[in-house]
Order: C-alpha cells, then sequence, then structure tokens
C-alpha cells in the first residue's frame, strides 16, 4: 500500500459499535441510530457479505438502505473465502470513506471475529503471509478425518474446543489451522493483533425468553418470503453446504429435506434450534470480551451511550 492510500484508509475518529445476538434487533436500532446521527452502517455479517444470499442472511431490504446507506453488503461471490483480515481491511476503508464525507461510522452486526479484526485483533491466519505455509498448514488440518477433528483440537487447544460446537466445522478448520501454521493454540493468538482502533462498543440485550420469541417470528417470516425457494435453488444450481457461504443457518439445513431424508417440518426445527444456539454463542462471545457495554436495543439508549462516549473523548 502506497502512502497515499495508508492516508485515505486511515480511521480518525471512533466508530459506534452495535453488536449483539441474532434477531436482537442490531438493525432496526442502528438504522434508527443512523438517521438520528447522520450516519452510515458498516455490515458485521460474515454471511451478508455473500452474494445470491437474502432471506436466508436476513440482508436489509431496499427501504432499510435508502434510510440509511450501508456498507459491505455482498461483497464476495458465493464459493470465495472472505477472511476476518479481508473484512478489517475492507471496513476500515469504509469507516475511513465515511468520516471523510464528516459523517458519523456506525459498525453493525453479530459476527464476533469480524468485530475483533476490525478493532486491532487480527486474525492470526492473515498475519502469516507467506501461501506455501498456508497451504501446507491446511493440508495438515485436512489430513484430520472430519470425525475427529473436535477431538484433536482438544487435544492441542482445550479453551478453544470447549467454546466451539463439534459440528461448527469451519471455526474447528480454522482453529487446527491456525495451530499447525503458527505451532500455537488460537486460543494463545487472540489478544495480539494491530493497534486497537477507538471506538464504542455497545452489545444490544433482551431476557432469553424474549429473543427466542423473535428468532421464531423471524423465521415465519423467512419462511413466509421465500426461505425454502431460496435454498432450493442453490441446490439444484449444484452448490453444497459445505461451500463458503452456503454453511449459514437457515440454508445448510435444507440439504437433507431435498434429497429426502429429513422432512420440511424436520428442517424448520432444525433451523430453529441451530439458530437458537448461535444466539446463545453469540451472548456468550460478547459477555466476555469485557469491553462491550451492554444496551437496551433502544435507539434513545444507543444514542446516550455514544454522546457519553463522545463527550468524555473530547474532554
Amino acid at each position: 500500500m502506497m502512502p497515499g492510500e495508508q492516508t485515505a484508509t486511515r480511521v480518525r475518529e471512533p466508530y459506534l459499535v452495535i453488536g449483539g445476538a441474532t434477531a436482537v434487533g442490531k438493525s432496526a436500532v442502528a438504522i434508527e441510530v443512523a438517521e438520528w446521527l447522520g450516519g452510515e452502517i458498516v455490515v458485521a455479517d460474515s454471511r451478508q457479505v455473500y452474494r445470491g444470499l437474502e432471506v436466508g442472511t436476513a440482508k436489509p431490504g431496499p427501504e432499510e438502505r435508502r434510510r440509511a446507506p450501508h456498507h459491505l453488503l455482498d461483497v464476495v461471490d458465493l464459493g470465495e473465502r472472505y477472511t476476518a483480515g479481508d473484512y478489517a481491511r475492507d471496513a476500515r476503508a469504509s469507516i475511513a470513506a465515511i468520516q471523510r464525507r464528516g459523517r458519523t461510522a456506525i459498525v453493525c452486526g453479530g459476527t464476533g471475529f469480524y468485530l475483533s479484526a476490525l478493532a486491532g485483533a487480527l486474525d492470526p491466519l492473515e498475519a502469516v503471509a507467506d501461501p506455501d505455509r498456508r497451504t501446507a498448514a491446511r493440508r495438515q488440518m485436512a489430513e484430520i478425518p472430519d470425525s475427529v477433528r473436535h477431538a484433536a483440537l482438544l487435544e492441542i487447544d482445550p479453551p478453544t474446543a470447549e467454546r466451539l460446537p463439534a459440528g461448527d466445522r469451519q471455526r474447528v478448520d480454522r482453529a487446527l489451522e491456525v495451530y499447525f501454521l503458527t505451532g500455537r493454540p488460537l486460543s494463545t493468538l487472540q489478544g495480539g493483533g494491530e493497534r486497537a482502533l477507538p471506538h464504542l462498543p455497545l452489545t444490544l440485550v433482551r431476557p432469553r425468553a424474549e429473543l427466542h420469541a423473535r428468532i421464531e417470528r423471524r423465521l415465519e417470516a423467512m419462511l413466509e418470503a421465500g426461505l425454502e425457494a431460496e435454498a432450493r435453488a442453490l441446490h439444484d444450481a449444484g452448490w453444497s453446504p459445505d461451500d463458503p457461504g452456503l454453511d449459514s443457518i437457515g440454508t445448510r439445513e435444507w440439504w437433507p429435506h431435498f434429497e429426502g431424508r429429513r422432512s420440511r417440518a424436520e428442517t424448520i426445527a432444525d433451523i430453529l434450534a441451530s439458530t437458537r444456539a448461535y444466539a446463545k454463542r453469540q451472548e456468550t462471545w460478547f459477555r466476555h470480551q469485557g469491553g462491550y457495554r451492554p444496551a437496551r436495543p433502544d435507539a434513545g439508549a444507543v444514542l446516550e451511550a455514544w454522546r457519553s462516549f463522545r463527550e468524555g473523548t473530547r474532554a
């Protein structure tokens, strides 16, 4: 990167983070806050970056995008890998551009490793530029049978293995790859990275029963909006749930149904259970970050926290 490019992508002012579990109401609050502040939204969602996934990722629609500009939606094609390092680079550029326009950058999403990378805890895989080393590490990871990879991770990195369910294949594989690449467990590396950027990290919270009810209502709305048809089109086009982007909750569960191995009712129940489990993992992640302040899912509460934070940074 040339010096002029570094200046163009430099984040000069603090940005606001509105995080939280799926279906907690992040997007609605972020849009209202953006309208009040004259802000723009940088999405932090590891599935909304993919083109071709609309209903299954609850991607903001035209009306929501009209109310507030959204960035980092539809960044890559299905099947392409998009890492936390990629996100950190693109999000910093988006935030810098928003700030050059004299507007407030609002980062909204629930993908924790994206938010960490942006804040300065760069993905350890991105710290090693040598493609041959990364290929060798990936090959070592691939030599371990799928059925025992979680057990292998438990041997070398118990904290990460205990945090990740055995079915979370993408993150289990990533943790193994980090170990083979760096020689160190992922759990010992996640505090490092680039210089931390100034920001106010908030996590929206709701009572568990209320969150579960919202998850159910959102799934009903997604089904009415064509969730099954979207997944069917991807299945019929030859995509696999193992392809990057296709392993998202709400999409991957349909393949056994389309292949005659699960009923539609069982598929919907699987999506609901997986979404609830994912929300619980997200809540745990935000709770353990330390710096994230819990906030009501209310634009007024977020605005009050932001104004107090900005007054403190100017003092």
